[in-house]
């Protein structure tokens, strides 16, 4: 098992879900791929430096979290799958 810190940055343009739905839904996600989530943040609303596929700003969230380093391949494509997920990095930490 390996600490990681995952960014997740939602687009909330046009949905009536709660960001701590979106919040709990990636979450959910995240425990059924194996992770174990150890902190969530949620950093805000920013704005991009320049627009990107029509949005100029995003919800931040960021996860802490620890995972077989095979985790993060199935967790990035289940929520690739997710239209509410704009960007998703994730980081080795620790």
């Amino acid at each position: 098992m390996r600490n990681y810190e995952a960014l997740i940055v939602f687009n909330m343009k046009g949905t009536e879900t709660t960001v701590e739905e979106l919040i709990n839904s990636v979450a959910a996600t995240m425990k059924e791929e194996g992770a174990d989530i150890t902190a969530t943040e949620n950093v805000g609303r920013r704005e991009f430096a320049y627009e990107s596929h029509h949005l100029a700003a995003g919800q931040y969230v960021t996860y802490t979290f620890t995972a077989e380093p095979s985790a993060i391949k199935s967790i990035r494509e289940r929520l690739r799958l997710n239209p509410q997920i704009h960007l998703q990095y994730y980081k080795l930490i620790g």
